[in-house]
């Protein structure tokens, strides 16, 4: 998952296709695999299609707070006993990835689509 992340955050999309497609080879066809499968399938998506208004992540502020903040809420759906399994395992996905964007050393705002304004 760790190059997976990292070649989404650097927006090197044919490397992330890559490693998504190894994830997939990977995973027993389980209901928390499939929640891992579709998390990850979603981040690419939102890395591909940067600017599309109907994607979440891509209309997110990316300031290290708000990402603190989003990080914090995923973590709170991942451990809610309410959700499933596939939906537990597809919060902690997005909150493993939002925890790597924070830590990152790429520009936050330039990864997952947004264009630097300089």
């Amino acid at each position: 998952m760790d190059k997976f992340f990292r070649a989404l955050i650097e927006r090197r999309i044919a490397d992330a296709e890559k490693e998504l497609d190894l994830i997939h080879t990977s995973v027993p066809a389980t209901e928390t695999a499939k929640g891992k499968l579709k998390a990850c399938e979603g981040l690419l998506l939102t890395a591909r299609a940067s600017n599309d208004k109907y994607l979440y992540l891509s209309k997110v502020e990316k300031t290290q707070k708000r990402l603190r903040e989003l990080r914090k809420e995923f973590a709170q759906q991942a451990t809610n006993q309410f959700h499933t399994d596939y939906d537990r395992v597809y919060f902690q996905v997005l909150e493993k990835f939002l925890k790597k964007l924070e830590k990152s050393d790429v520009q936050v705002r330039t990864s997952l689509g947004e264009k630097k304004t300089t």
